[in-house]
């Protein structure tokens, strides 16, 4: 193969030389530079010399020509090294950010799980705090969250509920939206992030900041449905959690609004539960709660008290006065009554002018203590709350509620179900009207024959 190349190229060279006449020009060079040459410098060597300096020229030109060939050859073998090596490197990024995408969509699955759980209010907000808390904490330090509620009836964002903090960590519990904090949070719902909480939420007791540890920075995020604020998030937060938003931010923004999604919920929740004109529960709840209640106490051996209310000569407010004075009226007594019993109590509108009461772990029913039994105390109270409310108010707002009293024991009433209960507290409540209304009546149960 070798010889091949040399034959073609001495052969393309003797072609090359007859073709361009080089010998004839290369005579004629020496000719015209003879005179100024040496006498014994013939023909033989000046054709040595240049034969020589073509060979150099020829040798140089190759090796020029091998660098030239080897420098594009490396420069094409590192451009294809480093394009694999950036293809390598995408496909890496891509799969980082599909198991992060992947990683993200578990976590809001199990989001949705858990604040789906249960749909009771106060269980649906314990879910959006501790989720909360579980998007926007790192392994060295844990979020804490409150939760704001809107009142609208009010116009005023209240503390609701918190994870490691309570009311007592803020300077108010309630904001006016009209204060220029709250103003700009309303106008423009968007989530403020402050590496510091003095600049984004400068209402927390400078006392309990020691208690937040690490976490000093905070997010303001408003919970949204339709463009309206139902309420508000406060999350002290690790500052890296501020400094790493941004790059998880559709992450954030679909967890909030899942947030949102559960507030709704638990807000529609407790507007199914009440009755809109007096604010206490309606009585398909109350009776559902009662039910409830009763299996509780039989479980941990507990009485359970119950009231039915009547208010006195409603229908000569209403026939009088009206019906817009007679709804004052009862809005005025179901105020009374909450403000009368404990938190643990429920109140109910059970019909009309009717109220009923279940007071848990109340009891005391036997003859001998009618009159000091803590079910009757408590009747008594309320009784006596709304005579004074309306004590000097002429008739027919002279208005005054009588009262029946039934006792749910353990172990004796065991059996007693939720009906029974009920009847013997209205049967009592008849017996209060019968004897002269403004009064409380208490069911006595019948004492057990002895034996023997």
């Amino acid at each position: 193969m070798w010889l091949l190349v040399g034959g073609l190229v001495i052969g393309s060279a003797a072609w090359i030389v007859e073709r361009v006449g080089i010998a004839d020009r290369l005579t004629d060079v020496y000719l015209s530079l003879s005179v100024q040459l040496p006498t014994w410098f013939s023909f033989q060597p000046f054709l040595i010399i240049v034969l020589v300096a073509a060979l150099l020229v020829a040798v140089l030109a190759v090796i020029v020509c091998v660098w030239l060939g080897t420098f594009l050859w490396s420069t094409v073998l590192a451009t294809r090294a480093k394009s694999r090596a950036q293809h390598v490197a995408m496909e890496r990024a891509l799969e980082r950010v599909k198991a992060q995408t992947q990683h993200e969509y578990e976590r809001l699955i199990g989001l949705s799980a858990t604040l789906t759980q249960s749909l009771e209010k106060r269980t649906l907000l314990q879910n959006i705090l501790r989720m909360a808390s579980h998007v926007t904490s790192l392994p060295k330090a844990d979020s804490t969250v409150a939760l704001w509620s809107m009142n609208f009836e009010t116009d005023r964002m209240r503390f609701e509920m918190g994870l490691r903090c309570d009311q007592s960590f803020f300077t108010r519990q309630e904001f006016d939206l009209a204060e220029p904090f709250f103003t700009k949070f309303i106008s423009s719902p968007q989530v403020m992030r402050s590496a510091l909480w003095r600049e984004g939420f400068p209402f927390l007791v400078p006392e309990k900041a020691a208690q937040l540890g690490q976490t000093q920075a905070v997010l303001l995020v408003p919970l949204l449905i339709e463009r309206s604020v139902l309420g508000c998030l406060v999350v002290f937060c690790h500052p890296d959690v501020v400094k790493g938003y941004t790059a998880q931010e559709p992450f954030f923004n679909t967890a909030w609004g899942q947030l949102a999604l559960a507030l709704s919920i638990a807000i529609q929740g407790e507007l199914a539960m009440l009755d809109r004109l007096t604010g206490v529960v309606n009585r398909a709840y109350f009776m559902k709660r009662l039910t409830q209640e009763t299996e509780r106490c039989d479980r941990y051996h507990a009485a359970l008290g119950l009231l039915m209310i009547d208010v006195d000569n409603f229908k000569m407010v209403n026939d009088t006065l009206g019906h817009l004075q007679g709804d004052k009226v009862l809005q005025a007594v179901a105020r009374l009554i909450k403000q009368s019993v404990r938190a643990i109590d429920l109140v109910g509108r059970y019909g009309g002018e009717e109220f009923i009461v279940m007071l848990p772990e109340t009891g005391g029913s036997d003859e001998e203590r009618a009159k000091t039994s803590s079910a009757m105390v408590v009747a008594e109270r309320i009784r006596q709350a709304v005579a004074d409310e309306f004590h000097d108010k002429d008739k027919p707002l002279n208005v005054t509620i009588s009262l029946g009293v039934a006792v749910r024991r353990y172990p004796e009433d065991r059996r007693m179900d939720t009906e029974t209960l009920v009847r013997f507290a209205d049967e009592q409540l008849y017996k209060a009207k019968t004897a002269g209304k403004n009064r409380c009546c208490l069911y006595v149960p019948e004492q057990p024959a002895s034996i023997g």
